[in-house]
């Protein structure tokens, strides 16, 4: 049985209430079989913490006595600038998403913010197994309840088109719930249609839910920003030709445009989200002619953002 399962330090993570910062071991073992949090995985709740607790990268460590557990999060303005982000999206992000937003608010580096960004140690960020993006801790998990009324009134598939405008407006699915088909077998998708599976015994990859996802609203992108992107990748192949340049300076420039065209891709994601309203509008009024319009633009813009792709792939392997 496949279903969408937290990572095992966000589990622990997950037991910490609101301004908690240590807990007594047999407490955390409690609340976590309390609220089922070990369903999934292979470990009872005390060796799920005992593993946690040796990770190099942990939330939690070893208090005053063995009997006690505290988290290892020590405050920093770029955790809550973080936060916010993704608060203020509703969507959740990759880290590399997260430190171009951050690097637009502060004066830190790339390398800089990334070092200092360990999401892995604040508790208010949780990640699912299967799915590298950061989600907030406080965010609910749709999955149950899309399941369930599907299943109380017998539908058994949901085309792209309409799958915003399923979610928000006849399920119900809050806006700050977070819908993962391609972690759970209950979910089959196969080309532009989510299936419900009600025996539960089919499961998907992941990255077959990735593109679903992102085909579900169409991704605009002016013309503008084209032009922006296709400069941004002469600079790079410039760059690289340069063999004169100071090392240093070359390695710093190299970066720069790194970050510029993950923050291309990042705009992108975030007028992803803003176009939902937009497709559901269209819905609602019946105008197929404009989501087509829409469709022609997205395929367009996916070639854009396949170009972006591979600059960024072609320059990590320099």
């Amino acid at each position: 049985m496949k279903r969408p399962t937290y990572t095992l330090p966000s589990i622990v993570k997950k037991v910490f209430r609101s301004g908690e910062r240590s807990l007594p071991r047999m407490e955390i073992c409690a609340r976590m079989e309390e609220n089922e949090l070990t369903a999934y995985t292979d470990l009872d709740s005390g060796s799920l913490l005992d593993t946690v607790l040796k990770m190099e990268q942990t939330p939690v460590r070893v208090g005053s006595s063995e009997a006690i557990v505290e988290l290892t999060y020590q405050p920093h303005q770029l955790y809550d600038l973080a936060y916010r982000f993704l608060r203020d999206t509703q969507t959740p992000k990759l880290v590399e998403q997260i430190v171009a937003e951050l690097r637009r608010h502060t004066q830190f580096g790339w390398n800089q913010t990334l070092r200092l960004l360990q999401l892995e140690r604040d508790p208010r960020f949780v990640q699912f197994q299967g799915d590298s993006r950061w989600f907030l801790a406080e965010w609910t998990l749709a999955n149950d309840q899309v399941f369930a009324f599907c299943e109380k009134n017998g539908i058994t598939q949901v085309t792209s088109r309409s799958l915003v405008h399923f979610l928000e407006q006849e399920v119900g699915v809050a806006v700050d719930a977070a819908f993962l088909p391609g972690l759970d077998d209950r979910f089959r998708i196969d080309g532009d249609t989510l299936y419900i599976t009600v025996t539960g015994n089919e499961a998907e990859p992941d990255l077959a839910a990735q593109e679903v996802a992102a085909a579900a609203v169409p991704d605009l992108v002016s013309a503008e920003e084209i032009n922006q992107h296709e400069k941004k990748h002469q600079v790079l192949k410039e760059m690289k030709e340069d063999h004169t340049m100071n090392n240093v300076q070359s390695q710093s420039v190299f970066q720069e445009v790194q970050q510029l065209l993950e923050e291309a891709v990042n705009r992108l994601e975030l007028r992803h989200a803003e176009m939902s309203q937009e497709v559901v509008a269209h819905f609602q009024q019946s105008n197929m002619q404009a989501i087509e319009v829409l469709m022609k633009e997205k395929h367009k813009n996916e070639q854009i953002a396949l170009g972006i792709r591979q600059v960024l792939a072609a320059s990590e392997q320099q």
